[in-house]
């Protein structure tokens, strides 16, 4: 069974829909000082955050209290159903489901919640908060929001979230519970977050040098935190043809790893590729997973060396750009994947530096012909996920 994308929304911190586009052709960077949160004592200032925004711009009907994940869910979803022209009325979302990834789900209004409970006690605290706290609340109110009333999941393990989210759509549509899925995933920053990271020593500027997010280089300390969602709408290719939507992409397969430091990368990658029954010499471009971390970075670059030797295969690293955006960097890589298919532009990584490792790193934006790429969504503490995504 052929599955085919056929709606692509995202926002990010360089932008939503054509924006992102010109931003990624202009080689631009999303990454600044945080100003939407205090980040303390920390050494690290930067975060690629969404400084403006407002959901009520993507939706139609209003809503009285979202969280900044739900609400970040909720526009890129509305986006990528928009681009599809596919709506489904109330009553007949039977067949359509809805898969999302998040490492941290609705952290920031757990924390005032928790406040709230410290300051007033739990019989004063506020239920609507609570409501609006919990993992799989952005998924939920998807569901709802776009009457999805097929399967839905939440997957949780940090960068390979939105990894897992999409290749359950496919898992979905493939044993015939759905006819298209939306898929994807969202993270939002909060100082919850961010001051987390810093404690742990994630954050660059680590110890010692320059901050910045620089995957893959040998100046590498740490990663920036960043922040957005992206969603993919995933149909059976005749479903959608039946309806004149046009595919935008293929996915093609979907392999899981084990843990990135024990082999997992290389693992998820020839999963993929051997489920699509492509070889290692036909992908033409590859986004990486990589956020600046040292031995993250090392594994991943060992799995790419594994899978594609001496092959020279593009590898595209967007979290230079966009920062660790946690679980909606594997939707992001994925939404910028399929319109690499459509028009050959390849991201560059701004501000990367030379890598230490021998790839082929595009620093600045390329166009080839793309008719196979590869996207790997890996957790430097968790699991590997690699998606092939084929030209129409």
């Amino acid at each position: 069974m052929s599955v085919v994308v056929t709606g692509i929304g995202a926002v990010s911190a360089i932008g939503s829909g054509e924006a992102f586009f010109e931003a990624l052709r202009q080689g631009a960077s999303g990454i600044s000082e945080v100003t939407i949160l205090d980040p303390g004592e920390s050494a690290s200032t930067l975060a690629a955050e969404i400084a403006e925004f407002a959901v009520e711009e993507y939706l139609e009907s209003a809503k009285t209290y979202l969280d900044r994940t739900s609400a970040f869910a909720l526009a890129a979803g509305a986006l990528a159903m928009r681009d599809a022209g596919y709506s489904v009325a109330a009553g007949e979302g039977i067949r359509a489901g809805v898969s999302m990834g998040t490492a941290y789900g609705c952290l920031g209004t757990m924390g005032a919640f928790w406040e709230g409970v410290l300051e007033k006690g739990p019989r004063l605290s506020s239920s609507l908060l609570f409501t609006h706290s919990y993992i799989n609340t952005p998924v939920s109110l998807a569901s709802i929001e776009f009457n999805l009333a097929g399967p839905h999941g939440c997957f949780c393990e940090g960068a390979a979230s939105a990894g897992h989210a999409l290749a359950d759509g496919v898992i979905q549509i493939e044993r015939g519970r759905a006819d298209l899925m939306l898929a994807g995933g969202g993270e939002a920053l909060s100082p919850y977050l961010y001051c987390g990271y810093a404690e742990m020593g994630w954050l660059s500027p680590g110890e010692g040098g320059q901050e910045g997010a620089r995957p893959f280089a040998a100046s590498r300390n740490g990663c920036v935190l960043g922040e957005g969602a992206g969603f993919l709408l995933l149909e059976r290719e005749e479903s959608a043809r039946q309806r004149g939507a046009r595919p935008r992409a293929r996915l093609l397969g979907a392999g899981l790893g084990g843990g990135l430091a024990e082999g997992g990368a290389a693992a998820a990658m020839q999963a993929a590729l051997a489920e699509a029954g492509v070889a290692p010499a036909d992908v033409d471009a590859l986004f990486a997973s990589a956020a600046g971390m040292g031995e993250a970075d090392a594994a991943e670059a060992a799995g790419i060396e594994e899978v594609f030797g001496g092959s020279r295969v593009p590898v595209v690293a967007l979290k230079a750009a966009l920062g660790e955006t946690l679980g909606a960097s594997g939707a992001l890589a994925a939404f910028a994947a399929v319109h690499a298919l459509e028009t050959g532009l390849l991201p560059g990584a701004p501000g990367a530096g030379a890598p230490e490792f021998s790839l082929d790193l595009v620093r600045e934006p390329r166009t080839i012909p793309c008719r196979h790429i590869l996207v790997n969504a890996f957790d430097p503490r968790g699991g590997c996920v690699s998606l092939l995504f084929g030209r129409v």
